[in-house]
């Protein structure tokens, strides 16, 4: 499934915001996510807005098999 509210394909970043340490973000097929090592979940329309107010977004690529 693809979302409108912003353009992170699904998988792993690593995430921040202006001087906070790295995170890691598991964005799922319906552009939510779960930020790792939490239950927390946030909707598309979470994500949006961490991309609106300036998180940056660095993509982990998965390992060859």
């Amino acid at each position: 499934m693809k979302t409108d509210l912003h353009d992170l394909k699904p998988g792993y970043y690593w995430y921040t915001m202006a001087n906070d340490p790295l995170a890691v973000i598991h964005i799922h097929e319906d552009g939510g996510a779960t930020l790792m090592g939490t239950d927390y979940r946030i909707g598309a329309e979470g994500v949006a807005d961490m991309v609106r107010q300036g998180e940056r977004f660095f993509w982990i690529e998965p390992p060859q098999v």
